[in-house]
This record gives C-alpha cells, sequence and structure tokens, in this order.
C-alpha cells in the first residue's frame, strides 16, 4: 500500500506542474479562446437560433420593428420567416404596415429620397434605388470627380469616401500585393462607403479606411501619373483591403440589406470579422440570428476553448483527484484505527 501511496503522489504532483505549464502558456499570450471550425459554425448557429427564435420571443421583436419609424422591413422579414404563425392582432397590424409602406406612392417617394441623400436611406425597398449608382464604377468615378472639385476650391475632402472609391475603382491591381479577390474587394469598399453616407459604420471601422487614406497611397505621386503599384504602399493600405474583402464577402452571402444592418451593430474592427464569419455559416439567416440571439452571443458561439485551456482542466482535475484520493486513503486508515 505505501508504493500505491507514493505513486499517487507522484503522479499528483506531475498534474500540478503540467497545470502549472499550462497556466504559463496562457499567461504568456495563449488565447483562452479560438475559432470553432468552418464545417462546425452551421450547425452550431442552427442548433442555437431553433432555440432561441420561440413564437413568443419572435412575436415581441415583432411588436418592437413595428413600433419604428421608419420601420426596418429587412429585419421583419427576415424574423416573419422564423415564425411559425403570428398572433391575430399582430397579423392584422403586420398587413396594415405592409399595405401602408408598400404602396406604389409610398415606395415612389422612399426610392426618390434614397436615390438623392443615401443618409435616408432605409433597409426597405427603396435601398436598392441607392444602391443602382454606388456599388458600380460609375459611384467610385463620382465621389472621385466631386471630391476634386472640392480639393481645388479649397474645401475639405471626405478621405474616407476618396480611399473606398480608389479601392473600388483599382481593385484588380491593389489584390495582387495584398490578397484577396478583385470582386469581394470591390463589392465590401462600395457598401462601405454605402454604409458611410448612411451613418452605419462605426468610428473604429472608419479609423481603418482614414489611415489608408493618409498613409496607403502616395496621392502626388499618383496625379503624376504613377502605376497603382508604385503609388500605393501595402503595410498600411493591406488592412482597409483586408476589411473590404471581408465584407464583400458577407455581401455575397447575405446580400446588401443584411450586410448594413449586421454593419450597423459592428463597434470594432474584430467584431466586424467575427460576424462576417457567422454571416458565411447562416447566410440568408444572419439577420434573424443577430436579433433573437444578440451580437455577444452570436459572436461568442462562433468561439470554442482553446486546447490550452482544455488541457488546463483536465491536467488541474486529475490532480485534484489524486489529492482526493490521497485525503481518502488517510481517513480510511484512520478510521480503520479508530475502530480498532
Amino acid at each position: 500500500m505505501i508504493w500505491a501511496r507514493r505513486l499517487l503522489g507522484v503522479v499528483a504532483f506531475l498534474a500540478l506542474l503540467v497545470s502549472g505549464w499550462q497556466a504559463v502558456t496562457l499567461w504568456h499570450g495563449g488565447g483562452f479562446w479560438v475559432e470553432r471550425a468552418e464545417e462546425t459554425l452551421e450547425q452550431v448557429y442552427a442548433t442555437a437560433l431553433a432555440r432561441a427564435a420561440t413564437p413568443d420571443r419572435v412575436a415581441a421583436l415583432l411588436e418592437a420593428r413595428l413600433s419604428e419609424s421608419p420601420r426596418n422591413w429587412h429585419v421583419i422579414d427576415a424574423l416573419l420567416a422564423e415564425s411559425t404563425g403570428l398572433p391575430p392582432d399582430l397579423q392584422a397590424r403586420m398587413d396594415a404596415a405592409r399595405a401602408q409602406d408598400f404602396s406604389l406612392a409610398a415606395r415612389a417617394r422612399a426610392c426618390g429620397i434614397c436615390a438623392y441623400d443615401l443618409s435616408r436611406c432605409t433597409l426597405g425597398p427603396d435601398l436598392a434605388c441607392g444602391l443602382g449608382v454606388n456599388l458600380t464604377v460609375a459611384g467610385d468615378l463620382l465621389v472621385l470627380g466631386r471630391e476634386g472639385l472640392w480639393a481645388s476650391q479649397g474645401a475639405e475632402v471626405d478621405g474616407l469616401d476618396v480611399t473606398l472609391a480608389f479601392i473600388g475603382i483599382g481593385a484588380t491591381g491593389l489584390v495582387v500585393a495584398t490578397g484577396g479577390t478583385s470582386y469581394t474587394v470591390k463589392a465590401g469598399a462600395g457598401l462601405v462607403r454605402v454604409a458611410h453616407r448612411m451613418g452605419r459604420l462605426a468610428p473604429d471601422l472608419r479609423r481603418v479606411f482614414t489611415r489608408a487614406f493618409r498613409e496607403g497611397v502616395d496621392w502626388a505621386a499618383l496625379a503624376r501619373g504613377a502605376p497603382v503599384a508604385r503609388a500605393t504602399r501595402s503595410e498600411a493600405l493591406a488592412p482597409a483591403l483586408r476589411l473590404s474583402d471581408d465584407l464583400g464577402v458577407l455581401l455575397e452571402r447575405t446580400g446588401p440589406a443584411a450586410t448594413l444592418h449586421l454593419l450597423g451593430a459592428v463597434e470594432t474592427v474584430p467584431e466586424a470579422r467575427s460576424l462576417a464569419r457567422s454571416a458565411r455559416a447562416l447566410g440568408p439567416r444572419s439577420t434573424a440570428a443577430l436579433e433573437t440571439l444578440g451580437k455577444s452571443r452570436l459572436i461568442r458561439l462562433g468561439l470554442r476553448l482553446s486546447d490550452e485551456v482544455i488541457a488546463l482542466f483536465a491536467a488541474f482535475a486529475a490532480a485534484l483527484g489524486t489529492f482526493a484520493a490521497l485525503v481518502a486513503g488517510r481517513v480510511l486508515r484512520l478510521m480503520r484505527r479508530l475502530l480498532r
């Protein structure tokens, strides 16, 4: 029995050493959380969404959205897609609101307003009127022409708009040095410009593009006719291109309204990348997931405990179990002595 107790003591000591090593590794840069594998994301999100999108929860969210002005029909339709049926009074209110907002006169008025001023666009049917020009090369050229005219008159230039237009026009040449796909980079830059004009771009994301404007492009060299490759600084421009690429993939997977809605919830660049990753798995259900689960939970579901943390817990549990066995053995021996 003595050798067994000594063996348990050695095992406990080794388990403590391993748990201590894992703790040091985590302290010096090891992450507590890592991203889930892409192939598991869809099932994780689908399960969570099925549990969260209860009839009562969906009805409460729809009640809140119907009381807004203007109504966000993109979110309303996304929630309706998860609904299994609405109470009769809520359905009647829904039908009345849709008839009001989707009448020919209301749609024509909203379309004209959105086409003229992106800041007054909603995520309803009028959005297509504002996107018609702004997601094309024509929109990029209009921005560069407008900002160039203001610069010649001594007015302040919108550096973010200029950078996004430059990325949109030069996407094919720019991605050669920085990676990505020219189509998604261009699409993402165009959508970011729309989000900027609509007031749906967080300051943290704006800083990525304003830094690219200041440090990523030699505008003087470009004005002298220098090639794009020589007039750009890859290191400074790369974060803006990566973010544009992420959002371009998001746009391709979910559509413009969903992407703009998700951008309205984003506050930081890591959040943008996390939501873009979740949207790649969820597709058109991204909006409903964001509404029912909430942003924090949606992002957390895309993560899992790192292998280092799991190893730390396992080693600590082994040490506790071994010590418990040693203590239990001593207690049993003491009880036997007392009984004798």
